[in-house]
């Protein structure tokens, strides 16, 4: 299981376990409804997981019990997960931000109207301390959310980040996303032949095509994490701890070294997207390991350096 999924999964376990608790047991069929399983089968998977989880100690009477009778299930010896987790001031943010933007997208349904009016209550109580950000939504979420819906295959026009080239691609979708600011579309490239994720603001033209296809059995992407491969280039540096924001941003591998420093691994399919990102990094990375990286950043300096020097 990757990192994402586990992830994924974990969070729903935290907030499905405080759920059932309050209710003092609750149907399956509800809980595989209201947190989006694909079927019972994999909420009684999960609970199997809770099963066998406690305080330490970890004899009969410090796990948690779960018992499923019939279609019916009850959580006991879990008090301290009878009240959801708090969530720090960042999460609340970025969850009433992701919120939000939703709601502009008119895709939303009215219990998200209603959370995302508690929830700025709680984080933004006094209006007129509020900062508003109005990020708009592209007309093509909406074409490419009612091709997922239908399982349509959609033709899409696509200029790359990296090559800033235009292809043409038929993309099996899989999720519409809103991340780090952007629209997302993620779905099986027959083109690329994998799984991809695609700003939807760099996407020229959509064409909904006749060919239809079966949703995968995984949840679909809801985060911008590339997925190494073994034809990849890989980079190693040392960044400075004050651009730590570099590992929460990008899928890398970290290590820590001494105050505070980390050492990163970083797996890209250009050595392009690499190298500019250390060329911003400035003289916050150092001891950069990586052929293939080190000599496109070296060309991207050249390059950017040739604008400004005088001609001769």
């Amino acid at each position: 299981m990757t990192a994402d999924r586990t992830t994924q999964r974990l969070g729903r376990i935290l907030a499905v376990l405080p759920w059932i608790i309050e209710h003092d047991g609750a149907d399956t069929e509800d809980v595989v409804e209201r947190f989006g399983y694909r079927d019972t089968a994999e909420l009684v998977r999960d609970l199997h997981v809770v099963f066998m989880t406690g305080l330490p100690g970890y004899g009969p009477g410090d796990l948690i019990d779960v018992d499923i009778f019939e279609d019916e299930v009850y959580i006991d010896a879990a008090e301290y997960f009878s009240r959801p987790l708090r969530l720090t001031a960042p999460e609340a943010l970025g969850l009433l931000a992701a919120g939000m933007t939703l709601i502009q997208s008119d895709q939303a349904p009215e219990a998200l109207h209603s959370a995302v009016e508690k929830l700025s209550r709680v984080v933004a109580p006094d209006d007129a301390d509020t900062v508003y950000f109005d990020v708009p939504t592209p007309d093509a979420v909406g074409t490419l959310r009612d091709a997922i819906m239908d399982r349509r295959v959609v033709r899409i026009g696509y200029v790359g980040m990296a090559s800033n080239t235009r292809t043409v691609r038929d993309v099996e979708g899989h999720s519409v996303f809103f991340n780090l600011g952007n629209w997302y579309l993620s779905g099986f490239c027959r083109f690329a032949g994998g799984s991809r994720v695609f700003r939807v603001d760099r996407i020229d033209t959509v064409d909904i095509l006749r060919d239809t296809y079966d949703l995968p059995d995984v949840a679909p992407q809801t985060m911008v994490q590339y997925q190494a491969n073994e034809s990849d280039e890989q980079v190693s540096f040392t960044l400075d701890p004050e651009a730590s924001w570099v590992v929460e941003y990008y899928p890398v591998e970290v290590e820590q070294l001494a105050e505070g420093s980390l050492r990163v691994t970083m797996s890209v399919a250009d050595p392009l997207v690499a190298a500019r990102l250390l060329l911003q990094l400035g003289d916050r990375v150092t001891q950069i390991d990586g052929p293939a990286v080190e000599t496109t950043l070296a060309d991207l300096r050249s390059r950017i350096l040739a604008r400004y020097l005088p001609r001769k």
